[in-house]
């Protein structure tokens, strides 16, 4: 995981986070006291993951978690027990992870494994979906190509496909390569 941002407004509560964490191995955290710091991070750099624990020194710490969370940060936000039902009405439906403190150390690692497990398919989808769309791109060039051979040198559909195969061989480069080379050469 990227780095991760924690707040949390005393020093005994960014221990703990640290601690949790790293149970887990994460170790790229950029710690922040305020409400007012952790604004200013989430300004200049981005974070895979903020744990806030409210309240902060300045602010409650909610405004920080949906900054966060805007941002396209997965956001846990650790709150007092008797404030949680009040912030989930208002938070509810943003996607922000809210627990109840004191929280159960296991809790804590279960819900840090999940969002952990989440990131990494969340990774592997947006890899397939590159992989697919560039597939696609490279399929759409094969047929531009195909159709200036057709249109420009009059060949058959497949001696068009075979043409560009064959010549993929013999230079030993991809077919993206040779259409894109056949395009440059007939379309200009």
């Amino acid at each position: 995981m990227e780095q991760i941002l924690t707040v949390a407004g005393t020093e005994q509560g960014q221990q703990l986070l640290q601690q949790l964490l790293g149970e887990m191995g994460l170790t790229k955290i950029v710690q922040a006291n305020t409400g007012l710091d952790a604004r200013r991070f989430l300004e200049s750099q981005s974070f895979e993951l903020a744990v806030i624990s409210a309240p902060l020194t300045d602010e409650y710490g909610e405004g920080v978690a949906r900054l966060a969370y805007q941002q396209g940060t997965t956001v846990i936000l650790l709150a007092r027990a008797e404030h949680a039902d009040a912030i989930r009405e208002r938070i509810g439906k943003m996607g922000i992870y809210l627990l109840a403190k004191p929280v159960k150390r296991v809790i804590f690692l279960q819900l840090l494994q999940c969002i952990l497990l989440q990131q990494k398919q969340k990774e592997q989808l947006l890899a397939e979906k590159e992989k697919l769309q560039r597939q696609i791109q490279d399929a759409n060039l094969l047929n531009r190509a195909k159709l200036v051979l057709i249109q420009v040198l009059k060949m058959t559909e497949p001696q068009a496909h075979r043409y560009i195969e064959k010549q993929a061989m013999d230079l030993r480069i991809t077919r993206r390569e040779v259409a894109e080379g056949i395009i440059s050469t007939y379309e200009n």
